[in-house]
């Protein structure tokens, strides 16, 4: 099913639909069922905050969650009980008709379960059994008690004033991103004499040269992110070929030929017409290139789900 079609058909089965969630949710009885429409990952993605009286109701709810997915075993990948929610994923198949028809039986299931006794609905933050409302948090729709709504949106505006009364120096900030990205091209020199770094160490470079943005620059930012990139791709070349100097004369003093830093760089200079040396320099460039990449990578993630989100009205 498109999007469109899961919207317009969930409304039949009791659902509502929140677009910027892409999550469809039924309210019965204090429990807030959300069912996740995952184009991407094609599949959708039920979600049911809550707990079991006992032990022998928990194990009866696994019991008829198993027996549920068995029932349906070609279209159910994962139907469990665990971490106080219960959870069951239908993958999306290309016939809307079966995807229609799976999600009706995983809407009676679910009703029938919340009418079974055997579990209680519950906040999806204090796992407490209180009135909960349904919020959106970022682009997630979450059941949560007034309590939690409240210190989460608390925490918000606290994150939130800290980060606008932040004010970043960028002439600063680039000094302190060359400072530690030639920290970290010493380190990265330094190793390439005592290990096969393989471009690898170019790590060093890319994380002090955002540590010493964020110390001098007092806030990172994409952009400034962008610039420790940029600062840290020429600090490892340069880092890359001094490194390549530097072995080259250790060889030439092992030969008993002393230190001889003119003739090593000369002896790099005539390297770089062996193809087989290139390629391997070119192997530790595009290593180091790629490590940096994935490091500026995990950074962005880092913004975007460390970030404080927030927090909607009641939708309900």
């Amino acid at each position: 099913m498109t999007e469109s079609e899961f919207q317009e058909f969930i409304i039949t089965v009791g659902y509502r639909y929140c677009e910027k969630a892409k999550t469809a949710f039924n309210s019965f009885e204090g429990f807030h069922t959300r069912i996740q429409f995952s184009e991407k990952e094609k599949r959708y993605s039920l979600v049911l905050s809550a707990i079991t009286n006992n032990s022998n109701d928990a194990i009866d709810v696994q019991n008829m969650l198993k027996e549920f997915s068995s029932e349906h075993k070609n279209y159910i990948t994962k139907a469990i009980y665990s971490d106080k929610k219960i959870s069951i994923n239908l993958k999306m198949t290309i016939d809307s008709a079966i995807d229609k028809n799976e999600l009706k039986e995983i809407a009676k299931f679910i009703t029938e379960l919340c009418k079974s006794g055997k579990i209680i609905p519950v906040c999806s933050v204090c796992f407490r059994n209180k009135k909960t409302g349904l919020y959106i948090v970022g682009r997630e729709l979450m059941p949560m008690c007034d309590f939690c709504v409240e210190r989460k949106r608390q925490r918000y505006e606290h994150r939130k004033n800290l980060f606008d009364k932040k004010t970043q120096n960028m002439p600063a900030g680039i000094a302190g991103a060359v400072f530690g990205a030639l920290l970290g091209a010493a380190l990265y020199v330094l190793l390439y004499q005592l290990l096969f770094v393989f471009g690898i160490g170019s790590l060093f470079i890319i994380v002090l040269s955002f540590v010493g943005f964020v110390v001098t620059g007092q806030r990172a930012t994409k952009k400034s992110a962008v610039v420790c990139e940029i600062i840290s791709a020429v600090v490892f070349l340069i880092a890359e070929y001094v490194a390549l100097v530097a072995n080259m004369s250790i060889l030439i003093e092992q030969k008993g030929g002393g230190i001889a830093v003119s003739e090593a760089i000369q002896a790099i200079n005539m390297s770089f017409m062996d193809m087989s040396f290139l390629v391997a320099a070119g192997f530790d460039i595009l290593t180091g290139f790629a490590v940096m990449a994935i490091a500026g990578l995990v950074y962005f993630l880092k913004r975007k789900y460390t970030r404080p989100l927030k927090i909607s009205k009641n939708i309900l």
